[in-house]
């Protein structure tokens, strides 16, 4: 059967059809989408009741398999994830057992963000699969980080010419304290990799805002009220409707998207029902 590309009525994002992912994916097929997704920055694709195991080697046709957040942060394997997930697979999820949770980032908003910001080498892309989710809720978007680049303001772009930001390892997307690490009083001294605020795409040359998130980064050299001023002007710059794609959830759904080229929400959802997905990310380079 031949691939199908269906672009969303969106500035990104695009439907995969006619391929079935729980099978081992072909070289060629492989390049188309790797192509794909360079072009559409998130690939959407429906009906596929994948294993752990099959969902770890569907990721490797984008390239390297790449650790989960607690890995990079060189926090090993959580108590909570069961022996038969990978420690290549993050499971998230709301759901408790034996009064333990089973996965993190639990059932409320989980604010814009880019995967894993906060280590030297952050993903290149993450895939993400559906297993239970809630009958309402839960909505996952992303964000055009080429068109926010593209549109910057040339008195914003000059702003930032040259500057990096400082990505802090201690809170996680829905704002929670990472319990490894102490209270960002002062972000200037928050731990975390500095990345440039414009990276460049090797694969294409092309240079994109690289954001990350927002709570406690800090842009090293410039004082704090100034480094604060500069951050707010550029997410109040890139968070904008026009360049947004939002997926409603199905069951057995599964998203790629292209980590260094896009920022992504979940909206919160009812914490009384279940949700769970499992996350398995590719290997990225050191943003330049």
């Amino acid at each position: 059967m031949t691939i199908e590309i269906v672009a969303k009525d969106a500035m990104l994002g695009a439907e995969i059809q006619g391929l079935d992912i729980t099978q081992p994916i072909a070289n060629e097929d492989q390049a188309t989408l790797r192509a794909a997704l360079t072009k559409h920055l998130v690939l959407l694709f429906r009906g596929q009741s994948l294993t752990v195991d099959e969902q770890v080697r569907f990721a490797q046709a984008f390239g390297d398999l790449g650790a989960i957040a607690d890995t990079l942060l060189g926090l090993g394997k959580r108590d909570y994830q069961g022996d038969e997930i990978p420690e290549c697979v993050s499971v998230i999820s709301n759901i408790r057992q034996d009064g333990k949770n089973i996965g993190s980032l639990g059932d409320g908003e989980c604010f814009w963000h880019t995967d894993s910001c906060f280590s030297e080498t952050p993903p290149s892309a993450s895939t993400l699969h559906s297993i239970e989710i809630p009958s309402e809720g839960g909505c996952t978007s992303f964000l055009d980080m080429f068109d926010a680049m593209d549109a910057l303001p040339a008195s914003l772009r000059s702003k930032i010419n040259g500057l990096s930001i400082r990505h802090s390892q201690v809170y996680d997307s829905t704002g929670a304290k990472r319990p490894a690490f102490e209270e960002a009083t002062d972000i200037t001294q928050a731990p975390g990799p500095t990345h440039p605020i414009v990276r460049t795409i090797p694969e294409t040359g092309r240079q994109v805002l690289y954001l990350g998130r927002r709570l406690s980064a800090y842009i090293p050299g410039l004082p704090v009220e100034e480094s604060e001023e500069l951050l707010d002007a550029l997410w109040a710059h890139t968070i904008c409707d026009s360049r947004v794609f939002s997926h409603n959830w199905c069951l057995s759904d599964l998203l790629v998207w292209d980590n260094r080229t896009t920022m992504h929400h979940r909206e919160a959802f009812d914490p009384l029902q279940r949700r769970r997905l499992h996350k398995v990310q590719v290997a990225g380079e050191r943003p330049i």
